[in-house]
């Protein structure tokens, strides 16, 4: 979970090349940017908490892939909560179908239209697990909810394949009484043998140039250290 005041501090330099990809990457959450024009339209979010009063309020960024759209729907539901703000991502693996699917799920659903919190990601990112473009997914995923509305008090990352244990509810009295400047990430220059083992060794994400999904591929050759900038670990 990340302060949304602490994104910048969050970025790590090691990976600045990413940024590069964001911009162009990702658009705005237009759902007709799939090119299927059977689709229907999202509705404009409303600004949180603009007609319920509660003491905080979380953003999610809920990831998904290809056959995922039952476990997507499910953990939607179990998350959803007025006081929230939820963007849905499912990448671009997934058939047109599926998408077609789930952003019927989210036009049809009549709580969500009326409070309007539950949007998609219109034209989705090819993502690799573990790969910087699963990062440049969910830096350009926070722009994006603050953009949409920058109300939310914490962000949340989840996949499709979560389930939450506890009630929003439950959630959103917990962290009433916590200090909004308070994040939970653990971040540290110290690094050690991660030195060694994550900062030398080049890896090339296929997504990033390919439209066909693979795997990340390590190169043999390692690089020295960077000596402009320091690298972090979180």
């Amino acid at each position: 979970m990340i302060l949304k005041h602490f994104l910048i501090p969050f970025i790590l330099t090691s990976l600045l090349f990413t940024m590069l990809y964001i911009s162009t990457y990702l658009t705005p959450f237009d759902i007709t940017a799939l090119n299927q024009s059977s689709l229907p339209t999202l509705l404009t979010p409303k600004s949180l908490n603009s007609s319920l009063s509660y003491p905080v309020s979380f953003a999610y960024l809920i990831s998904a892939s290809k056959g995922d759209t039952a476990k997507l729907k499910r953990t939607i539901q179990s998350l959803y909560h007025p006081a929230n703000l939820y963007l849905i991502h499912l990448e671009l693996e997934a058939t047109d179908h599926e998408h077609r699917e789930i952003a019927r799920f989210v036009t049809d659903n009549h709580v969500f239209q009326t409070v309007g919190n539950v949007l998609v990601v219109g034209k989705p990112n090819r993502v690799t697990y573990r790969g910087p473009t699963m990062l440049a997914a969910t830096l350009h995923a926070m722009s994006m909810l603050l953009r949409i509305d920058a109300k939310w008090d914490w962000f949340i990352n989840l996949s499709a394949s979560d389930y939450p244990l506890v009630t929003q509810d439950d959630l959103i009295s917990a962290f009433s009484v916590l200090p909004r400047n308070l994040n939970f990430i653990q971040h540290s220059s110290r690094l050690g043998w991660k030195l060694n083992k994550r900062g030398k060794p080049i890896m090339i994400d296929p997504g990033l140039y390919s439209m066909n999904k693979s795997e990340i591929w390590w190169v043999i050759k390692q690089r020295a250290l960077p000596t402009a900038f320091k690298l972090y670990t979180g």
